[in-house]
């Protein structure tokens, strides 16, 4: 049984029913370790709590600003990824910077054509997960609601998994760590790419490392002053795709390595434990036959 099945099985009985009593993320954690043990970390547990609290047939909701959970009813309705970027109005969690190259990483993504999961920026660096994954659904349209839906065929529709790592290039050391991140983090996957800001002085060194192990290596030239002009991340996530091209067109970027394409690991991605939520999603977006809005951003070319 994966995670995602056990946390539907046993919430119901532990969160609140009202929004008004609604748990904070610590406090659920422990309610769940209490039934579960400690067969899961919690950065498993709040990557699931987040992406079960976008789900609308899920038992899981969280209130409006991200301040606590409670059980969902049936009058409840789904908001969008939008918030992972949005932060409280009274933060400054929308002009952090690593929400900004993560906003702007979706963005380089999904006006490529392909549709990005995102996982929650919490600003604790995850080893058991990249920053996001873009998925290339099979060739498709969107329907009058704006769902994108592969043309069904005779044969049995599958996608194509990219595995991406956002790093900062502010030491030698921070960008083999980060390569050494991506390399761990997007080993089950078709493809792996780590985006650099703004870039890195041994890149000699990593396009070797590149080469060897068939990583993907993008340089964007973003260092902090460039990252502050640029819009809060919640506004750039939001932004239009014309005018988000616009933007993109006009940041230095420069690909050291692509990609190696390789066949998918389901033993690799079964060791990842954070990787089922990824995989049960484009899973369930194929058996359904649609990509529904509020799950993610898919642009189609």
């Amino acid at each position: 049984m994966s995670l995602r099945e056990r946390l539907t099985e046993i919430l119901p009985g532990l969160l609140p029913e009202r929004e008004e009593n609604a748990i904070k993320g610590k406090e659920l954690i422990a309610r769940v370790r209490a039934v579960l043990g400690d067969a899961y970390s919690d950065h498993s547990l709040r990557s699931q709590f987040s992406f079960m609290a976008l789900d609308p047939d899920s038992c899981l909701a969280r209130v409006p600003n991200g301040q606590g959970y409670y059980l969902r009813s049936s009058h409840d309705d789904s908001s969008s990824l939008q918030h992972i970027f949005a932060g409280d109005a009274d933060t400054r969690e929308g002009e952090d910077f690593l929400n900004k190259a993560m906003a702007l990483a979706v963005r380089l993504f999904d006006t490529a054509g392909m549709g990005v999961f995102v996982y929650p920026v919490d600003g604790e660096e995850s080893w058991e997960h990249p920053d996001l994954v873009a998925v290339q659904w099979p060739a498709g349209c969107r329907d009058a609601s704006g769902a994108y839906v592969p043309t069904p065929t005779k044969k049995p529709l599958r996608v194509a998994y990219r595995a991406v790592c956002v790093g900062f290039g502010e030491s030698a050391e921070s960008c083999r760590r980060a390569f050494y991140r991506a390399l761990a983090c997007g080993s089950w996957a078709e493809q792996t790419e780590l985006l650099l800001m703004p870039g890195c002085d041994n890149v000699e060194e990593l396009a070797d490392l590149a080469a060897l192990h068939g990583i993907g290596l993008r340089c964007i030239g973003l260092d902090d002053d460039a990252l502050d002009v640029l819009p809060r991340a919640d506004e750039l996530f939001r932004m239009p795709e014309l005018p988000t091209r616009e933007l993109l067109s006009h940041i230095p970027q420069h690909t050291v390595a692509h990609p190696r394409r390789r066949e998918f690991s389901a033993r690799a991605a079964a060791a990842l434990p954070d990787t089922s939520v990824v995989l049960e999603w484009a899973e369930g977006c194929l058996s359904r036959g649609r990509v529904e809005p509020y799950e993610m951003r898919v642009a189609v070319n």
